[in-house]
């Protein structure tokens, strides 16, 4: 009799087969060839020419607003309703938020201990991957603006900033400058926005201070000023990790936090760069303003399903952190490759989702289907449940990342991630990606891959 793992196999094979021969015909269409020589020689074959190939479905924009619907009322969203600042005033998240904490920190006992992915181990690499930079910028994932001695406001644009101001040749050799520095320090992707106000935050708020001050909770809650006119936003995408973001629990916190230090690392060695030449800057990560739309605006990306950004490189494995100059830099155009209706169709993250809290909605809203000062109204897209997700946070006592892991372009540079990346390009193709990629057994978050993780060679 046919075992259960030889009929699974089989059945894949059998689809595998029938892909092939979609995808194949996808792959030979004029189109996917004719943009560029199509020389077998390494010459011709750089990743530039080959990213060119499989992009010809890829559009540029003047702006944001030709991608997105934006309500002409817009009205710009105040910092102390983000999840993670209601956490500070908010009675029912402040609930939530501590409950999480004190089973981070031991105080509550956490059932999970002990499994894969929330071993001893795996709960010292999460703790040690933030290290450093939790103190030289306070309680960064929260985004208090003007914290700790790495992001502080008068050290940027005053005590820093070297009197001889280098003077660009133009703005276009700022941009190309800065890129290159930004790589180096160690960003895996970056570009350049205009300044949109929009994306400011009405509001800064404090919530460190009315976490030292747990009785009353009072913070600073003020209007959101710049000490400089801001001319340009550099944004950097910080990569996770491909294999830990597929491992359960602490292992995929690990990665998080990983990323959130190298966010407040680079983007000061960014800062100081800018200071050196002589201009003023802000480093910022998810301080001051909504990262998403900037980078959207930075030709970094879409927004997705779950409301995070897909690159076409690294998928929804970025984190992103920004630096606010008044140096006129040349600023990149925003993109599109087919996001929003691949997202339309897969809906692979909000099923996957434990807490319900992505929709399911197939068409996109330009208000909020959910109940939540969080999900800022006023831009059409797909609003997510941010109490649910966070009360899942606290159940597990971490983060949760599944959303991330499962998504079909989250992907490995590698031959599938050309061929899926060819495949979600066509219109048509979009209709057999989610199956290609369950086919090929990706976006599975499993105990197995926690010994994958820690077994695994280096590059």
């Amino acid at each position: 009799m046919e075992s259960k793992n030889q009929s699974s196999n089989n059945s894949r094979r059998s689809f595998l087969k029938k892909v092939s021969t979609g995808t194949a015909v996808i792959a030979s269409l004029p189109w996917l060839t004719s943009s560029c020589d199509t020389s077998s020689s390494e010459e011709n074959d750089t990743p530039t020419k080959r990213k060119k190939r499989l992009s010809l479905f890829t559009k540029e924009y003047n702006s944001i607003d030709d991608i997105y619907e934006i309500d002409p009322n817009y009205q710009r969203m105040d910092q102390k309703n983000t999840v993670f600042n209601r956490g500070m005033w908010d009675k029912e998240i402040k609930m939530v938020m501590m409950s999480m904490l004190t089973k981070k920190g031991g105080m509550l006992p956490n059932p999970l201990l002990g499994k894969p992915g929330w071993s001893r181990i795996d709960e010292a690499l999460a703790k040690a991957a933030g290290k450093g930079v939790d103190v030289a910028v306070g309680a960064r994932p929260i985004g208090i603006t003007n914290a700790g001695p790495m992001n502080n406001w008068e050290r940027h644009t005053k005590t820093d900033v070297n009197k001889d101001k280098h003077i660009f040749a133009s703005k276009e050799e700022a941009a190309r400058i800065i890129k290159r520095a930004s790589l180096f320090f160690g960003a895996s992707v970056v570009g350049i926005a205009p300044y949109d106000e929009r994306w400011t935050y009405s509001k800064f708020y404090n919530g460190r201070e009315a976490l030292m001050d747990p009785e009353n909770g009072k913070a600073t809650h003020e209007e959101a000023t710049f000490p400089f006119e801001v001319k340009s936003i550099i944004v950097l995408g910080h990569e996770m990790d491909y294999e830990a973001l597929k491992c359960p629990g602490l292992l995929n916190e690990a990665t998080v936090q990983k990323e959130y230090a190298s966010m407040a690392e680079v983007g000061f060695k960014v800062a100081a760069f800018l200071n050196e030449l002589g201009y003023p800057c802000i480093p910022s990560g998810n301080d001051i303003g909504l990262s998403i739309p900037i980078a959207i605006q930075a030709g970094l990306g879409e927004i997705s399903r779950m409301g995070l950004l897909i690159n076409s490189k690294y998928g929804s494995r970025l984190r992103l952190s920004k630096i606010y100059t008044n140096l006129e830099i040349a600023t990149d155009k925003p993109v599109t490759f087919g996001v929003q209706e691949f997202c339309k169709k897969c809906k692979k993250c909000a099923v996957d989702c434990p807490s319900n809290a992505i929709s399911m909605e197939t068409e996109p809203t330009v208000e909020p289907d959910t109940d939540s000062i969080s999900s800022h109204p006023g831009v059409k897209k797909w609003y997510q449940n941010n109490e649910r997700c966070f009360q899942h946070w606290e159940r597990q006592g971490a983060g949760c990342g599944i959303c991330v892991a499962v998504c079909p372009y989250n992907k490995k540079e590698n031959w599938v991630h050309h061929l899926s990346e060819a495949v979600v390009s066509v219109p048509v193709g979009r209709d057999i990606a989610r199956q290609l990629d369950d086919a090929f057994g990706y976006g599975k978050i499993n105990e197995e891959n926690v010994t994958t993780f820690w077994n695994q060679a280096d590059d």
